[in-house]
């Protein structure tokens, strides 16, 4: 099992914006949208072996976490365009208005569930897994010894991980990075994905 978790800063945590617009009125859920992509998507296939957290804490009512279960998705639920994972997004947003309490998740699609947790909820829920953070400054993942199973990355979005949130995640994980560079995270986790298959880890 392979997870992503992936702190969306400023994306919006209701269905008040426009999808002729999601870069300038969505607090870059297009963003979000391309790294689901990645995560899942292969040329003519489906990632099975996947599961991407999202926790949004834009506003209007921070945070809301979306769970991507790779196992349970249906590829045609997320179809590789943006505009259909965003409708997909908007379906949990709208679900989860009516929450309560953080932890309790709701299955909105097959495979798609919405939830209260915050960032520090998602990695406690994690802990048991191999964390490893992605960061400018880590160890190059060329260089990591990789366990054979349940492997879970955490990176941020355009804005990345604030110093609270490395302080934080400090003895939980460990800091790698896939380059010299800031990378789009769309792009961070297909290099992940394609490194991982090409050390064999499921």
């Amino acid at each position: 099992m392979r997870i992503f978790i992936i702190k969306a800063n400023e994306a919006h945590t209701d269905y008040d914006f426009s999808l002729k617009d999601l870069p300038g009125t969505s607090g870059r859920i297009d963003v979000i949208c391309r790294a689901l992509n990645s995560a899942f998507h292969l040329s003519h296939s489906f990632r099975r072996n996947v599961r991407v957290y999202v926790t949004l804490l834009g506003p209007p009512n921070p945070p809301k976490t979306i769970r991507f279960e790779g196992a349970k998705l249906k590829p045609k639920i997320i179809n590789p365009d943006e505009l259909s994972i965003a409708k997909v997004i908007i379906k949990a947003l709208k679900a989860g208005r009516e929450l309560k309490g953080t932890t309790k998740e709701l299955e909105v699609l097959p495979g798609v569930y919405v939830s209260n947790m915050t960032f520090e909820d998602v990695i406690r829920r994690n802990a048991r897994m191999n964390l490893y953070i992605l960061e400018e400054g880590g160890k190059d993942i060329s260089k990591v010894n990789f366990p054979k199973n349940n492997v879970a990355f955490v990176l941020g979005d355009h804005i990345g991980l604030t110093k609270e949130d490395l302080a934080f995640l400090e003895g939980i994980g460990e800091r790698i990075s896939i380059g010299p560079k800031a990378y789009l995270t769309s792009h961070v986790i297909s290099y992940v994905n394609i490194h991982l298959d090409r050390v064999g880890v499921p």
